[in-house]
């Protein structure tokens, strides 16, 4: 049971008892508790003006800003369902997904009005940012809007629609209800040991649709804490705020942080002494790296693991595992943590079948936080979630403490010569050598063995490395089988908004000249 059956009961009930906290700003405005929720309440009446009812789709093409936040808000408010759509997508792809969620009105940012495509160009349109012919703007939309009705919206009902990354095939539209969202915001604080306080200060960089970014925003509304909004990640930026405007608490991925640190050379000389945790995810993070960002943010670090299927976040290694790590036990910074409250983890096999701690098998898990299931696939959702169990694609092990170690994805494993090779091990040696900047490993085809490992490195301003030179320094370290076989350098890795190495891009980029 929820203590409010709903996310805006929650953003009611700080506009009423605390009024004048901050609850979101960006770098054009600032709305308080009381200002967001009135604000709040007349985008929801013009979108009933416009004909959106309870479990209508309304799409959200617009980067980070606090009238994105209060359209999402708004849908929330009268039962609809916002669908966040990725700008960096194309036209076809985001086609696709706005037919398939049958979006019935969008609003965007006018930099993507050519990313609507022939679906969305026959939909009502709104600009969130400014005007274009033939679009109504957000200010002369909600002009006259009158009174928005209030809508009876529980627990049970679709809070947002987010498809998935489509790393593997179409992306699918996850359903997540209202009551999935104030579980796993229960979850998380109880789980990693961070509690979001009222009026603290959270810089908000994690793209909106994206499951971090959203419900890292949500869970700041319903603990009633101040976002910082920003509207794209700047490395020089993110320091500048999180010192200038002495944010608290702040979700990044690794390379955010690896970026950052190269790009301000006088980083030390900043003031972080109001930060106290920076949570990150989508990969571990490297132990000179967490060691450098420990010396100079002076604060805890804390990683989650989780898909959107889960709504946010199933484990956390929390900050006393990452101070336990550095202190004696390093190999637990390549743990995600342990389960988080009210979630029971496992690893199965092929058959599903429970495997001894310590073997590498899939990872399932079963809590109150799981998707309600798949948009019009009931075939997929059958198969992800077997008897409450959602298989999350991803190969790991557990160890007999209960802490989870990601191996890498099910469907990125290579079987060469009969052996079973987990790309993400290969990966974290090559990150360590101090001429790699990043660094990816698929298999390719090969006649004897069936796969072999190719690396596919970015060296940045570093001399390359040879393949004879690659070969040397992993000798030893990993076993013949697992070294790499070929070597390719690109000026930079393709990744999805949450920071993931997109591994079917790379195999369609070297596709024609490896023979896939």
């Amino acid at each position: 049971m929820n203590l409010f059956n709903n996310l805006c009961e929650y953003l009611d009930f700080h506009a009423t008892n605390r009024g004048d906290v901050m609850m979101s700003s960006d770098a054009n405005s600032s709305l308080s508790y009381r200002e967001a929720r009135d604000y709040v309440q007349r985008i929801a009446a013009a979108l009933q003006s416009s004909g959106i009812a309870k479990g209508d789709r309304v799409g959200i093409l617009a980067k980070n800003s606090v009238d994105n936040f209060c359209v999402f808000l708004a849908c929330a408010r009268i039962g609809a369902v916002a669908v966040g759509l990725n700008y960096r997508l194309s036209v076809d792809e985001l086609n696709f997904i706005a037919s398939d969620a049958n979006i019935k009105l969008l609003c965007f940012d006018s930099e993507f009005d050519e990313l609507r495509g022939e679906y969305l160009q026959g939909k009502p349109g709104v600009c969130i940012d400014g005007d274009i012919a033939g679009t109504a703007s957000l200010a002369a939309w909600l002009e006259g809007a009158g009174t928005f009705n209030d809508v009876a919206v529980t627990a049970d009902d679709t809070l947002f629609h987010m498809y998935t990354s489509g790393t593997t095939g179409r992306p699918k539209g996850v359903l997540i209800s209202h009551g999935n969202v104030l579980i796993n915001c229960y979850q998380a604080p109880l789980s990693s040991g961070v509690w979001s306080r009222v009026g603290e200060r959270a810089l908000v960089i994690a793209p909106n649709f994206h499951a971090v970014g959203l419900v890292g925003s949500l869970m700041g509304v319903i603990y009633g804490s101040s976002l910082v909004i920003h509207r794209d990640y700047d490395p020089v930026g993110m320091i500048e705020t999180l010192a200038n405007e002495r944010i608290n608490v702040v979700a990044v991925i690794p390379v955010m942080l690896q970026f950052s640190m190269m790009m301000v050379p006088n980083i030390k000389d900043y003031d972080f002494s109001h930060l106290h945790t920076i949570n990150y995810g989508a990969s571990p993070i490297p132990e000179s790296l967490l060691k450098e960002c420990m010396d100079t943010f002076g604060c805890d670090f804390v990683q989650g693991y989780g898909q959107t299927e889960a709504t946010m976040a199933l484990a956390f290694l929390t900050a006393e595992d990452h101070r336990r790590a550095l202190a004696s036990e390093p190999e637990l910074l390549r743990s995600c943590g342990r389960a988080v409250a009210g979630t029971d983890i496992k690893i199965v096999d092929d058959a599903g079948q429970e495997v001894p701690r310590g073997e590498i098998g899939e990872i399932v898990a079963r809590g109150p936080q799981i998707m309600q299931g798949y948009w019009n696939n009931d075939e997929a959702t059958a198969k992800t979630v077997v008897d409450g169990w959602l298989h999350t694609g991803d190969a790991g092990l557990m160890d007999e403490r209960g802490y989870l170690f990601i191996k890498d994805r099910v469907k990125d494993m290579i079987i060469s010569g009969g052996e079973n090779i987990y790309p993400v091990e290969i990966e974290n040696h090559l990150m360590a050598h101090p001429q790699i900047d990043d660094a990816a490993v698929i298999g390719i085809p090969d006649e004897k063995w069936g796969e072999v490992p190719l690396a596919v490195l970015v060296s940045g301003e570093n001399p390359p490395l040879s393949e004879g030179e690659l070969e040397a320094y992993c000798r030893g370290k990993l076993a013949g089988f697992k070294i790499p076989s070929k070597l390719e350098y690109i000026p930079g890795l393709p990744r999805n908004p949450s920071g993931k190495i997109l591994k079917k891009d790379l195999r369609q980029l070297f596709a024609d000249k490896y023979g896939f």
